[in-house]
């Protein structure tokens, strides 16, 4: 076959492919993919396409063989390495995720993608520092990028520095104004700074782009209560659950306002519809508190003594204390410290 042909037929075939993979037809492109390594087995670009196609539906396994045998063929296809970092993010596999992203950076120091997925990484692992130099690197080589404005941002407000963080958000902002993302974190980051009303707005701003954002709702309820707005803030709540019945964290705020109406019968039933699996301890502490407004003290003590087994965690002391209440623990404090 003559080669310009044979190259015109692979590049007919990836053209096609990435149309039928933006427009979200995966198994069409994986065809395309696929006729294109027919057509010449050493076009990594495709099996790396393909490997993409398929973690995108959850095909793991295959898109980590497809990535490896691209990367046989050209070693140093850094975006080869970028997506099969994020496969291995997918696996739990931090250690090779690590490896193969920063392999990818090393290779193109301009890789916007695997820059942020490593920064990413870094800022979920703890390392802030690192991650903050990995997004100010992304964001020079594209400084209009929200994603990466917002992933700053985020970063700064791990490290406390939530007048920076604010700044950076408000930047991604400037260039993205519809990125409900950005205004849930940035109202995040004003709640965290104790600006409250600022925090209201801006994750109404969110919400008012992504109204099935649970989360959001959730941390919009969250600023409502600590304003003192506890009609407002149970609409929310409620509204949280309209989109997910099971919403654990808003079900024990509902059972936290009931129980200080004095209500146990209605906070026992909030808490009995979150998944009979969740062992969250804020979650088993307050079953413990609606169990005893009930008067069932036998059950409520049971889960109390759970609890505090683990006197180093804030709901295994709270535990202790109410069961020094009751006179059934025995209190291990002289002077404010600790015996």
């Amino acid at each position: 076959m003559d080669t310009n042909v044979h190259s015109q037929d692979v590049r007919a075939h990836l053209q096609r492919g990435a149309l039928l993979h933006v427009g979200g037809d995966l198994d069409g492109a994986c065809r395309e993919y696929q006729a294109a390594i027919d057509a010449d087995a050493g076009a990594a670009v495709a099996w790396n396409n393909l490997g993409f196609a398929r973690a995108q539906q959850g095909r793991l396994d295959e898109a980590v063989s497809f990535y490896e045998r691209a990367l046989e063929i050209d070693p140093d296809r850094s975006m080869a390495h970028a997506n099969l970092g994020l496969a291995h993010v997918a696996r739990g596999e931090m250690g090779a995720a690590f490896e193969r992203l920063w392999r990818a950076v090393e290779i193109d120091p301009r890789n916007t993608l695997a820059l942020g997925n490593l920064g990413r990484l870094l800022l979920t692992s703890g390392q802030f520092d690192a991650a903050e130099r990995v997004f100010r690197t992304a964001l020079d080589a594209a400084p209009h990028d929200a994603d990466l404005r917002v992933a700053l941002g985020t970063t700064l407000a791990a490290r406390r520095r939530m007048r920076d963080a604010v700044e950076e958000i408000r930047r991604a902002l400037d260039d993205s104004p519809d990125h409900a993302r950005a205004w849930a974190q940035l109202g995040s980051i004003l709640l965290a700074s104790h600006d409250l009303g600022s925090a209201c707005d801006a994750l109404r701003r969110s919400l008012a782009l992504a109204p099935e954002d649970c989360q959001t709702r959730h941390i919009l309820a969250t600023a409502l209560l600590a304003r003192g707005q506890r009609v407002a803030a149970e609409q929310e709540l409620h509204r949280v659950l309209g989109f997910n019945p099971q919403h654990a964290a808003a079900l024990v705020d509902l059972a936290v306002l009931a129980l200080a109406r004095g209500e146990g019968g209605p906070a026992l039933d909030f808490l009995a519809r979150t998944r009979p699996s969740d062992e969250n301890p804020r979650l088993l502490f307050y079953r413990a508190m609606a169990l005893r407004a009930g008067g069932r003290m036998e059950e409520a003590n049971a889960l109390f003594e759970r609890l505090a087994a683990s006197p180093s965690e804030k709901y295994g002391k709270l535990s202790a204390q109410e069961l020094v209440r009751e006179g059934i623990g025995e209190a291990h404090l002289t002077d404010g410290r600790s015996s």
